[in-house]
């Protein structure tokens, strides 16, 4: 299945958008998924701008591994991660 679109960047200030038109028949699907993970990498942005480099490496690793960890956390995250680890 392949799927068209059309992208555009946007500048305000220091923030940059990316705006994308989606062309495919489930485009309102797709629309809706990249909009609930926009949202979430902008949770994550905020509750961790003043982390180090490491704890939020540690956070992505932690969800991304979550499955293969049983729970568990990688050490290192601040308590604030339980807000983002919870889900």
């Amino acid at each position: 299945m392949l799927m068209s679109g059309v992208g555009r960047q946007v500048q305000s200030g220091d923030q940059r958008t990316v705006k994308v038109s989606v062309l495919h028949e489930k485009g309102d699907i797709i629309a809706q998924a990249v909009t609930q993970i926009s949202k979430e990498i902008q949770q994550m942005c905020a509750i961790t701008e003043r982390w180090t480099a490491e704890q939020r490496w540690t956070l992505l690793l932690t969800r991304l591994l979550r499955r293969w960890l049983g729970g568990k956390w990688l050490p290192g995250l601040p308590e604030e991660a339980e807000l983002l680890l919870s889900g």
